[in-house]
């Protein structure tokens, strides 16, 4: 499959997609409301992203994608998120599935891509019904996955259940799926993240053929069958625990935009009582303060582990284990950082910014909200790594 030649010609870099996105800022201030009140990034929003083509970021080049190094989608989604958490969150998540699909069979890549290069992959993997088992040619699946995150944007999207073998073992498999092969149950009604429209996929006795299926112990590695025809260093990593940072990367945007709009509401406002500028009360400026720190210092992790991971790439390796379970420490580490400042900035807004559409207190609940995923929870990625620095087995259960 030859490249979009209008996308192969340009020389794009992580730092101009980034900038492409801040150009549609207001625009996603604006639609962040929208994304609220429909429970789903709203359709024109999508259609802004797609014609940015900030979803190919690390798509394979051979199919329009930029090839960008692994994080640039992240990067792309944290921006996204100081504007719209909502948003961000499906665009990272969205945008690290364009980057594994370069490890899954050739096949099923040329399918997605073949007729539409801005096709968009969306997906679930957390069921508690889901059966598979194999069949000539292929698997018969059925299942509810939940939590389908931006699923409503998507002509594709990928689920998981195990599949039975002779030897008794799980073999927890990835099965691509068309949309014509599922429907979605819309029951995202949420606190937090309320425009992500994180449905559920549903499939009943659904046939899919042996090329749309990947088993994730193939894609935890850094090689797999997809990048014999995608052989760039970028896809050079293990899905497994790298991937979490397709929703801890946007937590820090959630946090950034806080921030900012911390900043904004205070900036020439006075008491109401004493008409004292709030700028000038050192609590305010303590405030600020902290937060800046906390967003600061989740940035640094992330920007640290994005180096790591990068030159493990470049280099061939693969992750050693304490860097594998130092990603999922760091992934809940950030959510516990962003949580703090979000929610210090929201008690120090006092009652002039209580409301629910108030950019700081709807950053603080997607962050909430964003720390119910297991890739962001503290206690999910802080246990293992605590075991693992004690000599036990960071999977040993108890």
């Amino acid at each position: 499959m030859a490249p979009d030649s209008a996308t192969s010609a340009e020389e794009v870099t992580s730092r101009e997609l980034v900038a492409r996105v801040s150009a549609l800022g207001p625009k996603l201030l604006e639609s962040r409301l929208r994304a609220a009140k429909d429970r789903k990034v709203p359709e024109d929003m999508i259609a802004d992203l797609v014609d940015a083509k900030v979803f190919r970021a690390c798509q394979p080049s051979r199919y329009g994608g930029y090839e960008l190094p692994f994080g640039t989608h992240t990067d792309v989604a944290i921006e996204i998120a100081r504007y719209c958490g909502s948003t961000g969150w499906v665009a990272g998540i969205i945008g690290s599935h364009s980057w594994w699909i370069a490890k899954c069979r050739p096949e099923v890549q040329d399918e997605i891509y073949r007729d539409n290069h801005d096709a968009l992959i969306g997906g679930a993997f957390n069921s508690t019904k889901s059966k598979a088992e194999r069949a000539k040619g292929g698997y018969i699946i059925s299942g509810e996955w939940v939590f389908a995150s931006g699923i409503d944007h998507c002509p594709w999207a990928a689920v998981a259940a195990v599949v039975p073998t002779p030897e008794g073992k799980p073999d927890f498999t990835m099965f691509l799926l068309p949309r014509a092969d599922y429907t979605i149950r819309d029951v995202w009604h949420a606190p937090g993240l309320r425009g992500t429209g994180s449905n559920t996929i549903v499939a009943q006795d659904l046939f899919v053929p042996e090329h749309r299926a990947a088993r994730f112990a193939d894609l935890g590695t850094r090689h797999s069958v997809g990048q014999d025809h995608n052989p760039g260093w970028t896809y050079r990593l293990p899905m497994s625990g790298v991937v979490h940072y397709s929703v801890a990367g946007p937590v820090i945007g959630m946090a950034r935009g806080a921030l900012d709009g911390f900043i904004g509401h205070v900036t020439g406002r006075e008491t109401l009582l004493e008409k004292k500028k709030l700028q000038g009360l050192t609590n305010i400026q303590l405030r600020a303060a902290e937060a800046s720190a906390e967003v600061f210092a989740a940035k640094s992790v992330y920007e640290a582990d994005l180096a790591m991971m990068r030159e493990a790439a470049q280099a061939d390796r693969d992750l050693t284990k304490e860097e594998h379970w130092r990603i999922r420490r760091n992934c809940g580490y950030i959510g516990t950082l962003t949580k703090q400042a979000t929610r210090r900035l929201a008690e120090a807004l006092g009652g002039t910014g209580l409301r629910e559409d108030h950019r700081v207190h709807m950053a603080a609940a997607d962050a909430m909200a964003a720390s119910a995923h297991m890739a962001v929870s503290w206690d999910m990625g802080g246990i293992p790594y605590g075991k693992l620095l004690l000599g036990l087995d960071p999977m040993a259960q108890g």
